[in-house]
């Protein structure tokens, strides 16, 4: 019975900060999956439209 009494009364603040630092970890892994894409299209958008400008403005 002593056992499930240090069981229950133990203290878990070092489990709640590992759960938030892996989570945390997570969101940024998750953002920077999506952002390398996006980022190298948004960079292929500004050359096609740098492109467009430059020979609308050489008719």
């Amino acid at each position: 019975m002593d056992r499930f009494r240090i069981f229950l009364t133990s203290d878990d603040d070092g489990a709640v900060t590992v759960d938030f630092v892996v989570l945390t970890a997570g969101v940024i892994g998750l953002c920077m999956l999506f952002i390398l894409p996006v980022l190298s299209e948004s960079v292929n958008w500004g050359e096609a439209i740098a492109t467009l400008i430059s020979e609308s403005r050489q008719e």
